[in-house]
């Protein structure tokens, strides 16, 4: 990519998302250059599919080993030696209660291995010219599907020992207000002001595709559609400048469009 890429404030006002918490409201806006390690990476390596038309993210895949069916094989483990353990030096507990024990930790793996490959996939969808946004909900909810400027997306605390504050994640929220649980769904695991920048970016179709190697086949399609249309201004406002893949690009879009 370019060297071109550089961050350049622009000056224009933008709204932001329903205010569901406040101080934490993030608008519609490319706020900071999304980084290669935090974000770029994840587009480049971890897409279901990926144009200059629609991009969908996979946040959690159907089947496989989650978490907590580490942590009860984990337990079962631990719990078996300890357990083993205490039955050679207390007398009346004996092999076969520790095997008890054991089993219930082995239990919840199993059935919490199971309930990956029942839950649905969970992802997001991102639809450049139709500016429709899809979202998953928890559990067997149904994914949502909105338009972009109806999301409600915010910064959520993440929460370290102590009750202390360890950073912030991306997270979106029900905008149809039907209840908890059915729309509080986590996005990006950390750096929301990166992620929302990038979604920010990709859904605004009058600018150029984001940084990554993943869009590098679909740029100069992009270009002459945009070209064609005579490079009407942005839809979202930025903190940064977002120009052509080239130099060449930047100064006809700078020629045409007059930004």
């Amino acid at each position: 990519m370019s060297s071109f890429w550089k961050n350049k404030p622009l000056e224009k006002s933008s709204k932001s998302t329903k205010n569901w918490f406040k101080k934490d409201a993030l608008h519609f806006k490319i706020l900071t250059q999304p980084t290669q390690k935090n974000v770029v990476n994840w587009f480049d390596d971890g897409i279901e599919g990926l144009d200059d038309e629609e991009l969908i993210l996979i946040l959690r895949a159907r089947g496989g080993i989650n978490m907590p069916t580490i942590l009860c094989l984990f337990l079962t483990v631990f719990s078996f030696l300890v357990f083993s353990v205490i039955s050679i030096f207390m007398e009346g507990f004996t092999f076969k209660l520790a095997l008890e024990f054991t089993s219930y930790f082995l239990i919840a793996g199993i059935i919490s291995y199971l309930y990956g490959f029942i839950l649905p996939t969970k992802k997001i969808v991102l639809k450049r010219f139709t500016g429709k946004m899809t979202y998953p909900s928890y559990g067997f909810y149904p994914h949502m599907t909105l338009t972009f400027t109806q999301a409600t997306v915010y910064k959520s605390l993440i929460s370290g020992p102590d009750a202390t504050i360890a950073g912030h994640k991306l997270s979106a929220r029900n905008p149809y207000n039907t209840g908890v649980g059915k729309g509080n769904y986590d996005l990006a695991p950390a750096d929301p002001e990166e992620w929302w920048s990038y979604f920010v970016w990709y859904m605004d179709k009058n600018r150029p595709l984001p940084p990554g190697k993943a869009f590098d086949p679909f740029r100069k399609k992009d270009f002459e559609r945009r070209k064609a249309e005579g490079f009407p201004k942005p839809l979202y406002s930025s903190k940064i400048s977002t120009p052509e893949a080239t130099l060449e690009q930047q100064a006809e879009r700078k020629r045409i469009g007059g930004w």
